[in-house]
């Protein structure tokens, strides 16, 4: 079952990650395209500002699941196994205190920006913010299953290791 949950999930943050590229490539092109017609659409650069945050966020949320984010794994993959889960669980719990701090904050800035409107279209700008509390409960919960799977059993060196 918690597999399947994850299974889907990962397909729905794949999917979202697509579609957000996809309108993104979108905005750009639109605007650049009626640039050179000489009918510049002005809301394209902010849609894609926006746009390209949201898939910041949902790239962050990828990166978490497959171990590929930023880390130096050059130390902790020549560690015998037993320092490399203790190594692993601290990093883990690094982003959950990250994951903690923007799922704390995040309904905070969107409600800040409620009354802001964008420069080029009467929409709010929480809209921007929106993605903050949703990927920090995805890392979170990503991590918390991580440092599980730490406990439970050997490590992957290299998010390679992964089968996803």
């Amino acid at each position: 079952m918690i597999e399947a949950i994850r299974r889907a999930a990962d397909a729905g943050t794949r999917a979202a990650a697509f579609l957000l590229l996809m309108a993104l490539l979108a905005c750009v092109v639109a605007g650049v395209v009626s640039r050179q017609i000489g009918a510049p659409i002005p809301w394209t650069d902010e849609a894609a500002q926006y746009l390209l945050v949201w898939t910041g966020f949902t790239g962050w949320i990828l990166a978490a699941r497959k171990r590929s984010h930023i880390r130096i794994e050059v130390i902790v993959d020549r560690l015998p196994e037993a320092p490399r889960r203790v190594a692993e669980i601290a990093i883990q719990l690094c982003v959950i205190a990250l994951a903690a701090a923007m799922l704390l904050y995040g309904p905070v800035l969107i409600e800040r920006n409620l009354d802001v409107s964008w420069i080029s279209v009467p929409l709010s700008a929480a809209l921007l913010y929106i993605p903050v509390p949703i990927a920090a409960a995805a890392v979170f919960a990503q991590a918390c299953a991580q440092i599980l799977e730490a406990i439970r059993g050997p490590v992957p060196s290299t998010a390679t290791e992964l089968k996803l």
